[in-house]
């Protein structure tokens, strides 16, 4: 299973600007009701050039790769290694053979070719016994390519293949498409409309979406925040609370049985998202004022999930002297989270008031205090 997490990451950071790409095309201006006079001016009348506005099928039109753009063998031997393939699902030759005959296809574009030629339910990476590449495998490549390929058309590569994957259906490729364009808050461009579609159809049909339901809803209550507004917001608390519920009937399930095939059957595998619905969710109780709710949830799983922005929102719900809040903050400052390495400065800073400290201690917490309001950026506090 390709671990999404780090091709998201990477992908974020690339697809803003090629969302903005535009094509220039020549506009004349042309009015009937007027003669046309010939200009005064021996200098050519400039071009006007228009934007062209992305649409449904902005990425899957636009042709932005070649074979070049396709590192040769070395590459994939180099890179097709654990942990990003783990147990060798796919292997070197069988990426570099489809990412080769993707290129070719996607360059000669034939009607219908992806339907003819890609595979989305495949689960072996071996090309199909009627000649179609899986998309189970240029999946995998795409990673491949995004963190280590050097070439700007790779990148562009690896969004036609997630775009087109998404036309054909493979869920894995409609989440991560989705994901992408929720969190450079471009989900309602047009562009995407493959990925917001897609998206939708997953949540209504949790039979196809089963292993991934999880992940599709807590993506799902994710556009719904972003819309940002109060009924947004309420659909997005039905889909968490649908996500966590379904998460512990599994896990209860799997405990009583015992058995991975029980927990595949109550439809969970994994989720991947887990840590963000946490936020998200704790978030919404916080800003509706629900402290309890936010309270328990975040007791139950920032332990488990151990993330610096569940630590530090977790201690911004208790009580300044509860231990356990001094605790969370400076899990959360050594992570790096800023307001935290600030809020443990302040603390150091004012336990120098304490009576009876030596010249010693007091010297050694001064150090430390600057060292977290270092961490924090900001020495003013002091």
């Amino acid at each position: 299973m390709l671990p999404r997490n780090i091709l998201l990451v990477q992908l974020t950071r690339l697809l803003s600007p090629l969302s903005r790409q535009t094509t220039k095309f020549h506009h004349h201006r042309h009015n009937r009701l007027f003669p046309r006079v010939r200009s005064i001016s021996t200098t050519p009348a400039p071009q006007v050039k228009a934007r062209v506005l992305p649409h449904k099928n902005t990425f899957i039109n636009q042709i932005r790769f070649n074979q070049a753009d396709i590192p040769d063998l070395p590459f994939w031997l180099t890179h097709t290694v654990p942990p990003l393939v783990p147990n060798n699902e796919v292997s070197p030759v069988q990426c570099l053979e489809a990412c080769k005959r993707y290129v070719a296809l996607a360059t000669e574009n034939a009607p219908g070719w992806q339907k003819r030629h890609l595979s989305a339910t495949a689960t072996s990476p071996a090309i199909t016994q009627d000649g179609k590449i899986p998309l189970f495998t240029l999946h995998y490549a795409a990673a491949i390519l995004l963190l280590f390929a050097r070439t700007p058309g790779s990148h562009f590569l690896v969004v036609h293949i997630l775009t087109t994957g998404t036309t054909l259906g493979y869920v894995p490729a409609v989440l991560d498409l989705a994901r992408l364009s929720q969190r450079s808050g471009n989900l309602n461009m047009p562009q995407f409309e493959h990925a917001k579609e897609g998206l939708a159809r997953l949540v209504a049909d949790p039979v196809r979406s089963r292993e991934y339901r999880l992940d599709t809803l807590t993506l799902a209550a994710l556009a719904q925040i972003s819309i940002n507004t109060r009924a947004s917001t309420d659909r997005a608390v039905q889909l968490l609370e649908e996500a966590f519920k379904t998460y512990e009937a599994a896990a209860a399930a799997a405990a009583a049985g015992g058995e991975k095939k029980q927990k595949q059957q109550n439809g969970v595998v994994f989720w991947q998202w887990r840590t963000s619905a946490v936020l998200a969710l704790s978030k919404i109780y916080v800003q509706r004022k629900q402290l309890d709710l936010a309270r328990e949830l975040l007791s139950s799983t920032a332990e488990e999930l151990d993330n610096p922005e569940l630590h530090f929102l977790h201690a911004t719900l208790l009580e300044p002297s509860d231990p356990h809040r001094s605790y969370l903050l400076r899990k959360a400052a050594v992570s790096g989270v800023e307001e935290a390495a600030r809020e443990v400065a302040r603390e150091t800073a004012e336990s120098l008031k304490e009576e009876g400290l030596s010249d010693w201690e007091r010297k050694t917490r001064q150090v430390i205090a600057d060292e977290w309001a270092g961490i924090a950026g900001d020495k003013a506090i002091l």
